[in-house]
């Protein structure tokens, strides 16, 4: 994918989160109950990074224990969502550049990272490589990675893939070959059209492995792709 399609895909996304924020916050009001065994990658007193936070709901994985959380996104308007539901975090809620791919946090800082339904969004395997690259940086030696995505190659998301599949043999789509755009209406009938990447098991553990991550686990939760993987010691 070419940069400025990158660009130009990246600010769709925030401008659309922020459209349709109040909906989107209001259907993923709960943490995901068949992805709670995630959180045995986490022990009392460790350094928490959300990567593409939203409204904060992983917050509830965490709920009586003793954790340093730090939660950043694109969308403002979520965030702020995230600041209301969760005041007691509010300072843990941080607003990131899609354009900058840094992160504000200093080198080997986090004992895990999470970013849940996040990476399906980002746009082209550049970019894709480069956060990974800066999520590496910011974690500790021997910390946890946990990812999930969109499984996308079911049955009821096909028909967006074959879509832009059409539309790349005519020559009239700029995004990659397993690409789509799915639509969101908010509860005022705004649409977004959000940008998605459906990722084959193979493709998301070359990804970070690539970039220096063991993979310990990869496997498909209803309908999300999960990836469990560790910074090596070093």
């Amino acid at each position: 994918m070419k940069p400025e399609v990158v660009k130009k895909n990246l600010q769709q996304i925030e401008e659309g989160y922020n459209l349709i924020a109040k909906k989107f916050s209001e259907t993923r009001k709960h943490f995901w109950r068949n992805l709670e065994f995630t959180k045995q990658y986490v022990k009392e007193g460790d350094k928490i990074l959300d990567f593409g936070c939203g409204n904060g709901r992983l917050l509830e994985l965490f709920a009586g224990r003793k954790i340093i959380y730090k939660g950043v996104d694109i969308s403002q308007n979520l965030l702020e969502l995230a600041k209301k539901k969760y005041p007691e975090n509010k300072k843990d809620f941080i607003r990131i550049s899609s354009d900058e791919l840094s992160l504000p946090f200093s080198d080997k800082n986090f004992n895990s990272v999470y970013s849940v339904a996040t990476f399906h969004h980002l746009p082209g395997k550049t970019y894709r490589k480069r956060v990974v690259r800066e999520l590496y940086r910011v974690m500790k030696p021997e910390g946890w990675i946990i990812i999930t995505v969109w499984n996308l190659w079911q049955k009821k998301y096909r028909r967006h893939l074959y879509k832009n599949w059409l539309k790349k043999l005519g020559g009239r789509s700029k995004m990659d070959w397993n690409d789509c755009r799915i639509n969101f209406t908010d509860n005022t009938g705004k649409v977004f059209a959000r940008y998605h990447h459906a990722f084959t098991k193979k493709e998301l553990m070359g990804l970070f492995r690539e970039e220096g991550f063991n993979i310990i686990e990869i496997k498909t939760v209803g309908g999300n792709i999960v990836l469990v993987g560790q910074k090596p010691k070093l």
